[in-house]
């Protein structure tokens, strides 16, 4: 990111505070929690690095700070197992304990690595594959669910928040929840997978992956409709079937979704086309054509779903777990 624009997103963030329960101030939140982690800084998070050791020392920080409970004993992080024995990787999970004993659980998860720095190119070139949208953007969202959460009242279930690591190389982090859970998978209620957020604008319509293997469409549509959006499915879908970290769930017949807006305005209009920065790119970070407005109601969007689910414990099934097989990834 450039000098010039970095500072424009400060001044942004700093103008922006104003009442803790302010939606200008959950906007600047989530603004400044993308800033850092898809900064020069962290290097693009890259597997190994000292980059997502402190993407990591953040998110631990931001837990800490809303008052989840850690992992385990006084620790956030939960070790992941990799071939390299000099290299640390790191789970970030916190949780908000539920008003009576249970070991029925809901989780949101987010990945938190990214691809790091490429090598070669010519002298002067970017070489940061900064990850702003893919996925800062998830991080962001994340942190502020769990903030979000944390001032309500206890309800009838366990919450999870995890930050998983190595996505990027082999969902080395969500196998790692699915060998050492809080709570057992069979008594998650639902995982909401965050990668990718909207930062294109308002927008009126959303799609959710996967779309077929799954039992919970048509509840989603109900509820996302008492928003006002409406859904619209992407014929392309499919082929996402097993590139997130949420396949590792269902491929073991855990529930889980992954929710994207569309391309249509409030007005019913389609929306111009925004230049926001390929991922898997050392363009994707954060330019002057991102549009902040609409990170609330995608915000809203996952809430609401979250609590039918914890309202419906039991329902959310994987009728195909076959069509979520995770293989390796070829980087």
């Amino acid at each position: 990111m450039n000098q010039t624009m970095r500072i424009s997103f400060v001044l942004i963030l700093f103008s922006c505070v104003c009442s803790p329960t302010s939606v200008a101030q959950a906007h600047s939140l989530f603004i400044q929690h993308v800033i850092y982690l898809s900064s020069d800084e962290l290097k693009g998070r890259g597997s190994g690095s000292n980059g997502i050791l402190e993407a990591a020392r953040y998110i631990e920080k931001q837990f800490k700070q809303i008052g989840l409970k850690p992992y385990s004993q006084q620790t956030y992080l939960q070790p992941v197992a990799i071939a390299d024995p000099e290299l640390r990787e790191n789970n970030v999970i916190g949780w908000l304990q539920a008003a009576e004993e249970t070991s029925r659980s809901l989780v949101f998860m987010a990945l938190y690595d990214g691809l790091g720095v490429r090598t070669g190119g010519s002298e002067g070139d970017d070489v940061i594959f900064n990850g702003a949208r893919d996925n800062a953007t998830g991080v962001a969202a994340l942190i502020e669910l769990a903030r979000r959460l944390a001032q309500r009242p206890t309800i009838n279930h366990n919450i999870v928040f995890i930050a998983t690591t190595l996505e990027e190389v082999n969902f080395g982090g969500s196998r790692q929840y699915v060998d050492s859970p809080l709570f057992p998978l069979h008594d998650i209620s639902l995982v909401l997978n965050i990668d990718g957020f909207n930062v294109s604008g308002p927008r009126s319509d959303f799609f959710v992956m996967p779309r077929k293997g799954i039992n919970m469409l048509n509840d989603i549509k109900r509820v996302a409709l008492n928003l006002d959006w409406q859904y619209s499915p992407q014929e392309w879908v499919d082929v996402m079937n097993q590139r997130f970290d949420s396949a590792v769930m269902l491929s073991h017949g855990v529930p889980a979704i992954t929710i994207w807006t569309g391309n249509t305005l409030k007005n019913g209009q389609p929306a111009p086309s925004v230049a926001l920065g390929d991922i898997h790119s050392v363009e994707d970070e954060i330019n002057e054509f991102w549009n902040w407005e609409g990170v609330d109601a995608h915000l809203s969007l996952y809430l609401a779903v979250a609590n039918f689910y914890l309202e419906h414990p039991g329902t959310a099934k994987v009728t195909k777990p076959e069509l979520f097989t995770v293989r390796l990834k070829d980087k």
